[in-house]
């Protein structure tokens, strides 16, 4: 069976923090995939109330398991809230933002996120992406319309509280909308 994610995810989740090692993606790869990801993740996202046992809430999003053939863990995340929520990373990662927009904010430590002094911020619109390294200290927040890829080497251990069957459906549902949006989007169209 085929990847279902782009190939550049996997140069994301290995990069290194060390400031020479920047990942050779090319501008095709990084600028076409939003639409063909979308059609590939469609199939995986069942709405059925029964898929929940393994989703949860966590971050200011809903995570919805995926099983796909790569070799990583895969979570689809839909906006929960809109309120500016703490990420600390735990294992290497990367977020595609499939529809919405996500805002960032990467902080050197605790007191810095405390005193609202971000390190970096910007916010990633619908066909971008970014990568974070294992104890980056985050804070993302998306708009009601939001639906990311997480994909990362190790499954998420922190989390808020499960999912009940009718609030995975509810998620999964709004999902498969904007997924559904995306898929049919022209390569660089907004979703």
């Amino acid at each position: 069976m085929d990847a279902v994610l782009p190939r550049f995810v996997g140069q994301l989740v290995a990069q290194s923090r060390d400031a020479n090692h920047i990942p050779d993606i090319t501008v095709l790869a990084a600028t076409g995939w939003l639409s063909p990801l979308a059609s590939r993740v469609l199939p995986l996202l069942d709405t059925g109330t029964y898929r929940s046992e393994k989703s949860f809430l966590m971050h200011g999003y809903a995570y919805l398991p995926l099983q796909t053939p790569d070799d990583f863990t895969v979570y689809l995340r839909v906006s929960e809230t809109r309120a500016m929520k703490p990420w600390r990373v735990h294992a290497p990662a990367a977020v595609l933002t499939m529809a919405g927009a996500t805002t960032l904010e990467m902080y050197r430590d605790s007191e810095d996120a405390q005193g609202g002094r971000p390190q970096y911020a910007r916010t990633f619109d619908a066909g971008e992406f970014f990568a974070a390294h294992p104890s980056t200290l985050c804070a993302t927040r998306g708009t009601a319309s939001t639906v990311q890829i997480l994909v990362t080497t190790e499954p998420e251990a922190e989390r808020e509280g499960p999912l009940s069957g009718e609030a995975y459906a509810s998620f999964a549902r709004r999902a498969r909308r904007y997924l559904e949006r995306a898929s049919l989007a022209p390569a660089g169209g907004p979703c």
